[in-house]
């Protein structure tokens, strides 16, 4: 069995039909071919025919002895061996994707992308330590990640099996790749499985940092080999100077010089790695680092004790580094309230019903400001889902508590039936009923809240409610909007109302509620930061009963996490966490307010942490809205479909799915995706969307119409300045154009907001003002170099400098993560098409 053999195209041993070289190595060639027994693509490895000698065919044979005993998702799968004449060939699984070294290169990674696929790498070496096998050639060239994100270890040509029960040394002659060998393997001397961790860590330090942590230059191979041997590795901070703590130490831990210096299994490592994945991945503090690192050389005893440790650990780091020890003392409660069941008739006008369903609706949902560590879940039922439907949708949702209201009316008495049920289970934990008159609602709203706290145990609760009467229309305008005007009234209260009724009623907590309800609402659909500043400024002065703070801190930090006030922001977070308040809630504003900072990755990993403890759709839009700013495009469109899919009215995700048909030029699916979302619950932001849409389709005078009418409702609206000033530019207005870039440099002269210096880096720009613009826009790049919009400002702003290179750069990684190339039919850009320096890449994909 030669090469010219396994080339033919029919079938090899009747089982095997080659069908091309996919590459070669210095002992072998791999081909890509069929197994038609099976029905699937295989890689076969065979020995080179100049290479058939005895070393060689040894080694083939000892690979393919491992292999054989190695079984494991993150280890490529050896199927069958084929030999014929002296010849020998390994017929392994076929990985359709590129090596960790190409990975690298290519991809653009989040870090906690990054930490998945270490953790991968070191379950695969944990299974062949396990199995007494060490690698002895780690390298990324040996490791191959699939197109699904899966890293699997290849390539144990030069590994040696060892007795598992035993300690894993031998002496043994030099092997391998110099830039992948230990200090001891260059040496010489014994190896173990710590010498396989020492070249993890070179792979980890150069995934992680971006570089190897020795530089080898035009050094001999011999130099090379003595600066691993005798130098130390570059510290972790110089490379990257913003890495987390925990992995710089574990980098100095496993690119220690001697094996009892490193961590003592891959194990141990994995563990460690999962740690920072799980609890820390922005956590900078010493003692961070002191734990990852004593979990690392802590003697190895049973898994339990590891187990038990780990648990112990994460309490500690959760303690010390969110503050959160009464979170410990009671388990976080996430309620849902049920849709109110109403059946008989009741005596009154024709929104008496209405009224009533939102008054029950109301005192139940204030539940959990009167409970510690609890928190109130978003939850609206779908369709006609019966009450079974209802609570396995929120159990999916990880609600711990169903609140359950059931009335039966007859003229002017109602009967009250509540409930709190468990989703997990279905079983009622607690029941209690009372009548009611339909005439005395303000009464009943006190008495519901009441009698509802009283089925939670003790330690939860923080005292009764406290009745605050109000005049019957204030109370009755009071739920009309928050029911937004249901029923025939027409008045609904605005801002201004909310704020005279809690002046004439400060200890109604409802009312302050709302209140932040309305604000943040307002602020969305406006971008007018006058309604945060206000909520701000009346929870600030608010004097209410001590059982309420909490309620107003989570209110405060509702308002500020979408705010740039950073030393705000975190001492109300805080203050909510040393209360105990759940940590899903804070999790998801504090992912929030990182999404807003431009911290997309810290954003994406506190986000993911408050789904998995809380699924609800705003804390999946989070995971969705920042994965799309990293342009994770195709993970985005999936996990929002899905979300839509289980919550059909929530409008936010049918805008960020229009966003991302937006930037990825597909103009029709986007127009598509914003119209979906009734006029009345569109966002400034999305009208802003469908107007880039009209102008995208070269529409100017529709976009243009679109954005000022957007405008009138907030006039100092930075994005929608720049927008303006934009079209007007395309339309060759060139004062208008010039005024509105003036209006953004004086709007944004003291901002610190991200987006804002965004915009105002482009004004710069389009003023003329290069120098003023580039350094900004560099400033920017270093706080966010993954923000999509960062980079399109980038791009812009060098094209209109005149800087070619850099603005083909940024064109070119535009392009490649899938945004569309009609967003740059800009005249900025399109001067570049008549410029010879530009690549004929960019020319070809956005120039006509």
């Amino acid at each position: 069995m030669d090469v010219v053999a396994l080339e033919k195209t029919e079938v090899y041993q009747g089982r095997y039909r080659v069908e091309r070289t996919l590459g070669a190595g210095g002992m072998g060639v791999v081909y890509l071919a069929e197994d038609v027994k099976l029905g699937r693509k295989v890689a076969i490895k065979q020995l080179r025919s100049d290479m058939t000698g005895n070393s060689a065919e040894a080694r083939f044979r000892s690979e393919a002895q491992l292999l054989a005993r190695l079984n494991h998702p993150n280890i490529v799968r050896l199927y069958d061996v084929l030999e014929e004449d002296h010849n020998i060939a390994l017929v392994m699984e076929l990985v359709e994707g590129v090596t960790l070294k190409e990975w690298i290169r290519e991809r653009t990674a989040t870090l906690a992308e990054k930490l998945d696929l270490l953790m991968q790498i070191c379950q695969g070496l944990g299974k062949a330590h396990c199995l007494g096998i060490i690698h002895r050639d780690l390298k990324p060239e040996n490791i191959l990640v699939t197109n699904d994100g899966v890293a699997k270890i290849t390539d144990f040509g030069i590994a040696k099996a060892l007795d598992c029960d035993q300690q894993l040394t031998r002496e043994d002659h030099i092997a391998g790749s110099v830039q992948a060998m230990s200090p001891e393997q260059l040496q010489g001397t014994t190896l173990d499985a710590r010498s396989d961790l020492f070249s993890f860590g070179s792979i980890a330090y150069e995934l992680l940092c971006g570089r190897k942590p020795f530089e080898r230059g035009d050094k001999s191979a011999l130099a090379f080999a003595q600066q691993i041997t005798s130098k130390p590795h570059i510290p972790p901070q110089q490379a990257w100077p913003e890495i987390p703590k925990p992995l710089a130490a574990l980098l100095d831990r496993l690119l220690g010089k001697r094996p009892e210096q490193r961590p003592e299994s891959a194990e141990r490592v994995f563990e460690a790695l999962e740690l920072v994945r799980k609890h820390g991945i922005d956590a900078n503090t010493q003692q961070y680092s002191e734990t990852v690192t004593q979990l690392l050389i802590k003697p190895h005893k049973k898994r339990r004790n590891i187990s038990v440790t780990l648990t112990a650990l994460i309490i500690i780091i959760l303690s010390t580094i969110w503050g959160w020890h009464k979170y410990l003392q009671l388990t976080p409660q996430y309620i849902a309230v049920l849709p109110i069941e109403f059946n008989g008739e009741v005596r009154g006008h024709k929104d008496t019903e209405a009224l009533i369903k939102a008054m029950v609706r109301q005192a139940l949902m204030s539940t959990p400001s009167q409970l510690k560590s609890s928190a109130l879940v978003s939850f609206e039922a779908k369709g006609e889902s019966n009450l079974d439907q209802q609570l396995q949708n929120l159990k999916d949702k990880g609600v711990t508590d169903a609140l359950r209201a059931r009335l039966a009316c007859v003229q002017t008495r109602c009967n009250i039936e509540l409930q709190r049920i468990d989703p997990t289970d279905t079983q009622v934990k607690g029941q209690t009923s009372f009548v009611f008159l339909s005439s005395a609602q303000q009464e009943a709203h006190y008495t519901i809240s009441n009698s509802m706290l009283e089925l939670f145990p003790n330690n939860y609760r923080l005292g009764k409610v406290s009745q605050t009467k109000m005049e019957p229309l204030d109370y009755e305008l009071y739920l009309n909007t928050l029911t937004h005007g249901t029923g025939s009234i027409p008045k609904l209260l605005s801002l201004d109302d909310l704020e005279e009724l809690i002046f004439k009623y400060p200890n109604n907590i409802n009312l302050y509620t709302l209140y932040a309800r309305e604000a943040l609402n307002r602020y969305i659909h406006t971008n007018n930061k006058k309604h945060l500043t206000k909520a701000l400024k009346i929870f600030a002065n608010a004097e209410i009963a001590e059982s309420h703070r909490t309620a107003i801190l989570e209110a405060k930090l509702t308002i500020l996490s979408v705010s740039t006030d950073k030393q705000r922001f975190e001492s109300v977070l805080k203050k909510l966490q040393n209360k105990g308040h759940p940590s899903a809630n804070l999790l998801a504003k504090f992912a929030r307010f990182q999404y807003l900072q431009g911290n997309y990755e810290q954003g994406l990993s506190y986000a993911k942490e408050a789904a998995e403890l809380s699924p609800s759709p705003n804390n999946l839009y989070l995971v969705a809205i920042n994965k799309m700013a990293i342009g994770d495009y195709d993970s985005t469109r999936r996990a929002l479909i899905k979300l839509i899919k289980h919550s059909p009215n929530y409008w936010g995700a049918y805008a960020l799915l229009g966003t991302i048909e937006l930037e990825k030029g597909n103009l029709e699916l986007a127009e598509k995706a914003i119209k979906s979302i009734p006029k009345n619950q569109r966002s400034w932001r999305m009208k802003s969307n469908l107007g880039i849409v009209y102008f995208l389709k070269g529409n100017l005078t529709l976009a243009l119409k679109t954005y000022q009418d957007v405008l009138e409702s907030s006039p100092d609206n930075i994005h929608l300045i720049i927008q303006v000033a934009e079209t007007y530019s395309a339309l060759s207005d060139h004062i208008n154009a010039e005024n509105y870039y003036r209006k953004a440099l004086e709007l944004t002269s003291n901002s610190s907001a991200l987006e804002e210096k965004q915009f105002r880096a482009q004004a710069l720009a389009n003023l003329g003002m290069t120098p003023e613009a580039i350094a900004l826009i560099k400033e920017l790049l270093r706080e966010s170099p993954d923000d999509t919009y960062v980079k399109y400002s980038a791009a812009q702003v060098y094209a209109l400098a005149g800087e070619l290179q850099s603005a083909t750069y940024h064109l070119e990684q535009l392009t490649a993560q899938g945004m569309g190339t009609v967003w740059f039919s800009l005249p900025a850009f399109q001067q570049l098409c008549s410029q010879p320096q530009t690549s004929s890449k960019i020319v070809l994909a956005i120039c006509d």
